[in-house]
C-alpha cells in the first residue's frame, strides 16, 4: 500500500534559503570565540611539540650515558723462569774450587749440598693488582727403573707460604735461594733400595709453585700457577741434574669479554623522558585528529541518499518557481512514496554546500519539498 499523501499548500517559498543566517553582533561574537579557541589549540599543540623534542632529544642523548658498552679486550701477559744452581762439594783431592757450575756430571760421593736459586719474573702489558703465593717443595719419589710406578714418593715442605703482591704495577720479581742437603735424600733412597733388594730409579724433583690471583675489584681475572722444576737424581754413583723451566717465550692471554655498564641515575632519567615522550606524542595525535576534517551528520545523510537513490534523483541547478504551491515532507522515505505514486523523478538541489539540500517532486503547479538542513540534524 502507498502511503496517502497530505496536501498542505502554502503560497510562498520557505521563509529563506539560508534559515540558519545570524545577525551582524552573533557573527562577530562567534568568530571572537572561534579566534580564542583556535588560539588555546596552537598554544597547547605548540606547547606539546616542543615538549616532544625536548624529551626525545633527551632520549638520545642519555641512551649514551646510560648505557656504556666496553668492547672485549686481550690483555697479554708472561712467566719467565729461570734456575740456576752449584753443586757445593766435600773435601777431595781432585777439584780446586769448593763448588761445581751447573750443566756438569757430579760424583755423587763428593756432592755436600746443592745450592738452587728460583727466579721468577711477572710482566703484564698494562697495570695491574695481583696477589702472589708461592712455595718451594722436594717431592722424594723412588719408582721401578723405567718410571711407570712408583714404590715410594713423599713430600717435604722446604720453603712455606709466602705471599707477594703487585699494586697498579706491570712487572713483579721473586727470588729464592734454597740448600738441598743431598746425603740426607740419598741415603733413604739407598737404605730403601738395599734394604728391599729391589730395583729402583730414584729422584729428588725440587718445585717452586707459585699461583697468581687479581685482587678483588680488579678489571678482569686472572687465576693462574706456574712451576718450576728440577731432578736431581739419587742412589746412583754419578748424578746428572736436569730441569724444567717453561718456555720463557710462552705469552699468555687474558681475554675481557665486552660488556655494558649500566649507571642507574642516567637510566632512571632516561625512562623518565621516554614516558614524557609517549606522552607527548599521543597529546600531538589527539590533538591532529581534532583538526581533522570529520564529515557531518548532514554530509552522510546526504551521501547515503545520493548513493542509495542515485538512480531515482536528478540533480538541477535551477529551483523551482517561488509561486508553486510548497507541500513539505518530513522524511526522504514519504518523499519516496511520493515519487511512486507520481512517477516522477526526484530533484536535487544544493542550497548552500554542507549546510542545506532540496529534495523535490514538481507535478503542475505542486512542490512536493523534503530540506535536509544542518540546523535540525545537529539539534
Amino acid at each position: 500500500m502507498k502511503k496517502k499523501l497530505t496536501k498542505k499548500v502554502v503560497s510562498n517559498l520557505p521563509e529563506e534559503l539560508e534559515n540558519h543566517s545570524h545577525s551582524s553582533n552573533e557573527t562577530t561574537n562567534k568568530n571572537v570565540v572561534y579566534v580564542r579557541r583556535n588560539a588555546k589549540y596552537n598554544v597547547r599543540l605548540c606547547f606539546c611539540l616542543i615538549l616532544f623534542l625536548i624529551s626525545y632529544v633527551g632520549c638520545i642523548l642519555l641512551i649514551n650515558k646510560a648505557f656504556t658498552y666496553k668492547d672485549a679486550k686481550i690483555i697479554k701477559y708472561q712467566d719467565k723462569q729461570e734456575i740456576d744452581y752449584k753443586v757445593y762439594l766435600k773435601k777431595n783431592d781432585f777439584y780446586e774450587k769448593n763448588y761445581l757450575d751447573k750443566d756438569m756430571i757430579y760424583v755423587s760421593n763428593l756432592i755436600d749440598n746443592i745450592d738452587i736459586d728460583f727466579t721468577y719474573d711477572f710482566l703484564i702489558v698494562e697495570e695491574a693488582n695481583i696477589d702472589f703465593n708461592y712455595r718451594i717443595v722436594g717431592d722424594l719419589i723412588i719408582s721401578s727403573p723405567n718410571g711407570n710406578k712408583n714404590y715410594f714418593d713423599k713430600q717435604y715442605i722446604l720453603l712455606d707460604n709466602k705471599t707477594a703482591s703487585i699494586n697498579n704495577g706491570n712487572v713483579y720479581r721473586i727470588e729464592e735461594n734454597i740448600k738441598i742437603d743431598y746425603d740426607y735424600y740419598n741415603n733413604l733412597a739407598s737404605s730403601f733400595k738395599n734394604q728391599f733388594v729391589v730395583d729402583t730409579d730414584s729422584y729428588l724433583k725440587v718445585y717452586l709453585e707459585i699461583e697468581k690471583k687479581t685482587k678483588e675489584g680488579s678489571k678482569y681475572e686472572l687465576n693462574d700457577k706456574s712451576i718450576s722444576s728440577i731432578n736431581i737424581p739419587l742412589s746412583q754413583r754419578s748424578v746428572e741434574i736436569k730441569f724444567d723451566v717453561p718456555d720463557t717465550s710462552d705469552v699468555k692471554d687474558i681475554v675481557i669479554s665486552g660488556k655494558v655498564d649500566i649507571n642507574l641515575a642516567m637510566l632512571m632519567l632516561l625512562i623518565l623522558s621516554l614516558i614524557i615522550t609517549i606522552i607527548t606524542f599521543i597529546c600531538i595525535i589527539k590533538l591532529i585528529i581534532i583538526k581533522l576534517p570529520r564529515k557531518s551528520k548532514y554530509e552522510k545523510k546526504l551521501k547515503k541518499i545520493l548513493r542509495e537513490y542515485d538512480r531515482l534523483i536528478v540533480e538541477t541547478t535551477t529551483l523551482f518557481d517561488e509561486n508553486s504551491n510548497i507541500i513539505k515532507i518530513n522524511d526522504f522515505n514519504e518523499l519516496l512514496d511520493v515519487r511512486d505514486n507520481l512517477k516522477l523523478p526526484i530533484m536535487y538541489f544544493n542550497v548552500s554546500k554542507g549546510k542545506k539540500s532540496y529534495f523535490y517532486i514538481k507535478n503542475n503547479d505542486d512542490i512536493y519539498l523534503y530540506e535536509l538542513n544542518i540546523l535540525k540534524l545537529e539539534k
